[in-house]
């Protein structure tokens, strides 16, 4: 029945690759375990996403248009449903954090970002942070809105709906990160004013190594001038007080 159905939507769509039909059914076949939890998808616009997921995956073009009219679900409802199902089968494009920022046009947030997904990580026991893949679009999405929540930029709301989780899921975690986010910003304060004491303690020495230069450097050519004028000065004093000497030397020997 399934396989049937798989064939005659691709069909339609302009799918005749066998290996991209097998792909398409092994995804219904998972999907049926995997994304039981779903709702609002019937099996039609199941087989259709997996067949779209198979198509991509071998990257055979498709027209989106016409594949959600397939799907019987508008463009919204498939849009959440693609990306539901592309999560949970682990097929998730991999975007990472940069590719992401890019796309929705929040580049200021990435490094918060990161760091937030860093310590969220070492939240966690050490089990858990070895089965757990933060790469994943769920977390990465999740780190950029509570990164953008702590810096004050703008979210695109289409950020939330690409991480593929419900919203209560999405929510609960960006709520999460967040509290990680705003205790980053709060230790980085400190850091901040301790870059500021260490650059004034660096000025407050390097304006005293630069009154001791002044004062060991040579005199200005003006102050250069008053010592040679004063040299001949002290240099007529001593002749005068040598001379001075000698004629009392010789009074004293003509009284003798």
């Amino acid at each position: 029945m399934e396989s049937d159905m798989v064939a005659s939507f691709a069909s339609k769509m302009g799918i005749t690759s066998a290996k991209t039909l097998r792909r398409a059914e092994e995804y219904v076949r998972l999907s049926e375990v995997k994304c039981s939890t779903l709702g609002n998808i019937t099996s039609t616009s199941k087989a259709v996403i997996c067949l779209e997921l198979a198509a991509t995956s071998m990257k055979h073009s498709l027209d989106k248009e016409y594949v959600i009219r397939l799907s019987g679900l508008n463009k919204k409802q498939y849009q959440s449903s693609h990306k539901a199902m592309e999560c949970l089968l682990g097929l998730e494009s991999g975007l990472g954090l940069k590719e992401m920022a890019v796309q929705y046009g929040c580049m200021d947030a990435t490094k918060l970002a990161a760091q937030i997904l860093e310590r969220y990580a070492q939240s966690l026991p050490a089990a858990q942070q070895s089965d757990l893949d933060l790469s994943k679009v769920l977390f990465t999405s999740a780190a950029l809105y509570a990164a953008c929540r702590c810096l004050k930029i703008k979210v695109d709301k289409k950020l939330a709906a690409s991480s593929g989780a419900k919203k209560a899921v999405f929510d609960r975690l960006v709520m999460q990160l967040q509290s990680l986010g705003q205790n980053l910003s709060k230790e980085a304060i400190p850091l901040k004013g301790a870059a500021r004491s260490t650059q004034k303690r660096q000025k407050t020495l390097m304006e005293s190594t630069e009154q001791t230069e002044k004062e060991d450097s040579p005199s200005s050519p003006k102050q250069q001038r008053e010592e040679e004028e004063q040299q001949p000065a002290a240099q007529d004093y001593e002749e005068w007080k040598r001379k001075i000497l000698a004629n009392a030397m010789k009074s004293t020997n003509g009284a003798e």
